[in-house]
């Protein structure tokens, strides 16, 4: 089948029963809820073990609505599993560049010596409170 015809009948899968990743990632959550597991199941797998059902259908009888809506489900897995990997990897990036960036020391007061450290612990702790009384003239 061509990818102009698939293409349509995802569309109109769209339009029938909303949006494919949406679906796929409430499926694995309802399905991870009854198997007991930690993790969700992601959603690209969802799709992957619907295409391994389409298959299993294709012992049978030839119907080639099956062979289509397993491309289709195979098709959407690939581009869910591409747009995950993607988002793992600016994340670990992002993750891995925050742990290289240096932070800036923090001193102790014993670093500072004692004449220092007193003026910074006295700097750190003084806040202006408004006064309850008015001054006295």
């Amino acid at each position: 089948m061509s990818n102009e015809k698939l293409k349509q009948i995802r569309q109109e899968k769209e339009l029938e029963y909303g949006s494919f990743d949406a679906n796929m990632n409430y499926i694995g959550k309802a399905w991870s809820a009854l198997l007991g597991l930690e993790t969700d199941i992601p959603g690209h797998m969802v799709a992957n073990m619907y295409v391994a059902a389409k298959l299993i259908r294709t012992n049978q009888k030839f119907k080639q609505d099956t062979y289509d809506d397993a491309a289709n489900y195979l098709y959407q897995a690939e581009l869910m599993q591409k747009v995950d990997q993607a988002r793992d990897d600016y994340y670990a990036e992002k993750i891995l560049e925050e742990q290289m960036t240096p932070k800036p020391d923090v001193l102790t007061p014993e670093q500072l010596g004692a004449e220092n450290a007193a003026a910074v612990g006295n700097a750190n702790h003084k806040i202006n409170y408004p006064k309850d009384e008015p001054d006295e003239q």
